[in-house]
């Protein structure tokens, strides 16, 4: 079985992040489980439809990218994933001709992931903040116009597929949909999440596999995003205190305890963890 980790990074800016605070978990892991890792540095569509939307959508287009196409299974994984270099080798949890995912709606559990929800569009509504509700998976997939009864979601950040047996599932969802313009419409998640639900074939992995921080955060450090007096912040600056340290105790805490920390939603707290930790 030739096996590879994918991801897609664009431009020096990220290149550079990505080369500094990802990479080298990914590498310690890869070689731990002897997985090939293959990072794409340019972009696969460049027309001017690609233009208009997220780079995201391009690990629709993966399967048939020359340094990937020949493998038997790929995992893509985005690239604001810390891998923790000793958890298990993904792909021995995926039988071959199954995708394998998380399911959104089990980060970290279905009852704190609708528990959460609850609570986040409450804050929402009091700050008068618009936002698109998808209490359930059937709404999370209906907002967007997609007649899924389906009880799961797809979190698109981490997905285990056979390019030849797969392939034609992230093609469809590539060439059919478009993006809807705002990141609250998670970009291609929800028709991909649609399109490989439809086709049948998903292996449902932990959500170790894809633990999103800012949910992870949200349920067990509801602490963290609580706002600091104006005093204690100028206070704090001119002291020199590190306003870090429980925020930085909390991100290991969460790392040690997932294999894929994934800092989504453009969270910069990837960097509370040592360069080298994953």
């Amino acid at each position: 079985m030739k096996k590879a980790l994918v991801s897609l990074v664009l431009g020096t800016r990220y290149t550079e992040l990505f080369n500094s605070w990802f990479r080298p978990g990914w590498e310690r892991y890869c070689a731990r489980h002897e997985i090939d890792l293959i990072v794409i540095d340019q972009s696969l569509d460049r027309t001017e439809r690609a233009q208009r939307r997220s780079p995201s959508w391009q690990k629709c287009l993966i399967h048939h990218h020359p340094a990937v196409a020949s493998y038997d299974q790929v995992a893509w994984v985005d690239a604001d994933i810390r891998i923790r270099p000793d958890a298990p080798d993904l792909f021995s949890e995926v039988p071959s001709d199954r995708i394998g995912a998380v399911d959104a709606w089990t980060i970290p559990t279905q009852e704190d992931q609708t528990a959460a929800l609850d609570a986040r569009y409450r804050r929402m509504d009091q700050a008068g903040v618009s936002y698109v509700s998808n209490r359930t998976p059937q709404e999370f997939h209906g907002n967007f116009g997609l007649d899924a009864p389906f009880d799961a979601v797809v979190q698109a950040g981490m997905i285990v597929f056979s390019p030849r047996l797969h392939g034609a599932i992230l093609q469809t969802t590539y060439d059919r949909y478009e993006e809807k313009g705002a990141a609250m419409w998670n970009y291609e998640m929800r028709p991909l999440s649609y399109e490989i639900q439809k086709a049948g074939p998903v292996h449902w992995l932990s959500p170790k596999f894809n633990m999103t921080w800012p949910h992870y955060s949200q349920i067990y450090y509801p602490f963290l995003d609580e706002p600091v007096p104006r005093p204690l912040r100028l206070l704090r600056r001119l002291l020199g205190r590190d306003a870090q340290p429980i925020r930085r105790k909390c991100v290991e805490s969460a790392f040690r305890n997932n294999y894929f920390l994934h800092f989504s939603n453009g969270s910069p707290d990837y960097r509370l963890l040592p360069a080298d930790a994953g």
